[in-house]
């Protein structure tokens, strides 16, 4: 039987914790994100597929038009970015000021260098700020406004990844996910009394 200890502790490892934790990860077609992901340049599939993926089922017809006119009609660009070695971080907000959900933002900075920049949402967060010993009761889509997700990831988490020497970010995220999901629950007070 393999059980995973919850203590908020700083001495702990982080990387016992992305272990640990990575273990618990679930998510639908995990397959689809693997088939997209390492390719050297995206189609215009690989974006709708991607995006399917995150979002955990089809895209709402909002949602795909906003996929459609502010992310697959700037392929040319996306497959630009993607074949620079260093992303140009504010030409790269520039170019898509107009996509303005954090979340969608800066999983399409992770779509062009996954190994660089991870994925973030509400669950990242909560992990993030639960390590950090900060209230992470209140984190949701919707409690936090795009700017400070952005904010957020761009000041605070990824120094926190690259203090951390984090090298595989997708562990990470799966760790983060399943831990911020769990957390979400409530049950981890009754590991913690």
């Amino acid at each position: 039987m393999y059980l995973v200890s919850l203590v908020n502790n700083t001495s702990v490892n982080l990387d016992h914790f992305i272990n640990s934790w990575s273990k618990l990860y679930s998510f639908s077609n995990e397959s689809v994100y693997k088939a997209s992901i390492s390719n050297e340049a995206l189609t215009k599939t690989d974006i709708q597929n991607l995006y399917e993926w995150k979002n955990g089922m089809k895209l709402s017809v909002l949602k795909q038009r906003s996929l459609d006119t502010k992310i697959k009609a700037k392929l040319s660009i996306i497959n630009d970015f993607k074949r620079n070695d260093e992303v140009n971080i504010e030409a790269f907000k520039k170019e898509f000021k107009s996509l303005t959900a954090t979340v969608w933002k800066v999983f399409l900075l992770h779509i062009i260098e996954p190994k660089k920049y991870p994925i973030y949402d509400q669950h990242i967060h909560r992990t993030f700020l639960f390590i950090h010993k900060e209230d992470f009761l209140n984190i949701s889509n919707t409690s936090i406004t795009n700017k400070a997700k952005e904010q957020f990831y761009f000041d605070r988490y990824l120094p926190f990844i690259e203090g951390n020497n984090i090298k595989d970010l997708k562990k990470l995220d799966e760790a983060f996910f399943a831990f911020g999901k769990f957390l979400k629950t409530g049950n981890y007070r009754k590991l913690v009394e």
